[in-house]
């Protein structure tokens, strides 16, 4: 990204339900508050923790967020913490340390960066409208002309959608899209991917869009019918479930007893996920649910950020 990077308006979603379940204002008193942000993004979150004078490690797979978010969290540190900006992506000035990297790591970059045990974790599994609408990653449907690309990390994936919808055999393509949408709408679009790509490879938006366009997707009223079969690409393309599935036990690892690890969801397939996982924790003692139905942001929210509606926020207490 050129130019000023904080330029844009990012809003995060839950900010004052995140700082209330992770007892922000309580670990702040503390000198040696610590907090990983799994999923740092533009910082919305971490700013306010380093506002606090928490210490904050922020991980991000996607260069271009650890550049905004370094922005934000230097404006974000009271007097007396900023340093001097440095250009590479991993970053430590003071109050927080910048890593790129992704949060399947997330143990071994803690230990590299001796931040552990922590108070508190959070996942904030959405992204950034620049994120949604950046030209050259295809992750929109409202860029037809992007290239099919989808990674987050276009450094260290090599695999881009496009060569997933040109490679991938038809069962498998049903498997991708059944992790949004239902089976039937699943193997619409598979047979008819499989019978496109046969005339023309997909490279581009557009390619998808065209097929797409022949299934008559059923979808709710609310979404566009591209928007689920582009997010289960999305979803395929970064690993982001099966990541996900081994970032929260190793974060819950690096809690203190008594931290906290929240999860922000923006889909049925994460939230069903960290439902799972966090049930687990709780049924083998060494976990307490505080959030027996997921936190939804209030209506107030919603009307000012639209965004928001579908976020789900989940917390676990480490109890020993």
């Amino acid at each position: 990204m050129e130019g000023n990077k904080v330029k844009f308006f990012h809003q995060p979603v839950l900010v004052e339900e995140v700082l209330d379940y992770l007892k922000v204002d309580k670990i702040a008193l503390s000198k040696k508050a610590r907090i990983i942000d799994a999923t740092v993004g533009a910082a919305g979150h971490s700013a306010e923790f380093v506002k606090r004078e928490i210490s904050v490690l922020g991980i991000d797979a996607d260069k271009d967020s650890l550049e905004i978010a370094g922005e934000v969290l230097e404006r974000a540190c009271p007097d007396g913490h900023q340093l001097v900006p440095v250009s590479s992506p991993n970053q430590t000035r003071g109050l927080y340390t910048l890593v790129h990297g992704n949060f399947k790591d997330i143990k071994k970059i803690a230990s590299d960066k001796d931040f552990y045990p922590v108070d508190g974790f959070l996942f904030d599994l959405g992204l950034a409208s620049y994120q949604i609408t950046s030209p050259d990653r295809g992750i929109s449907f409202a860029e037809p002309g992007a290239e099919l690309d989808m990674r987050l990390d276009r450094e260290n994936q090599s695999v881009k959608a496009s060569d997933l919808l040109n490679s991938l055999p038809e069962k498998k393509l049903v498997s991708l899209f059944s992790e949004v949408l239902d089976y039937r709408n699943s193997v619409k679009i598979a047979n008819q991917i499989v019978k496109a790509r046969k005339v023309k490879i997909f490279k581009t938006v557009s390619d998808l869009l065209s097929v797409l366009s022949k299934t008559k997707i059923g979808h709710k009223k609310t979404l566009s019918p591209e928007t689920l079969p582009f997010l289960a690409l999305r979803i395929a393309v970064n690993s982001e479930l099966e990541n996900l599935e081994k970032a929260i036990p190793q974060s819950f690892d690096l809690l203190k007893k008594g931290g906290r690890l929240a999860v922000i969801s923006f889909h049925s397939g994460e939230d069903r996920l960290v439902k799972h996982i966090f049930k687990n924790l709780a049924s083998i003692g060494i976990g307490k649910i505080l959030t027996k139905k997921p936190i939804k942001p209030k209506l107030e929210e919603i009307i000012e950020n639209p965004r928001s509606r579908s976020a789900k926020l989940r917390v676990i207490e480490k109890l020993s």
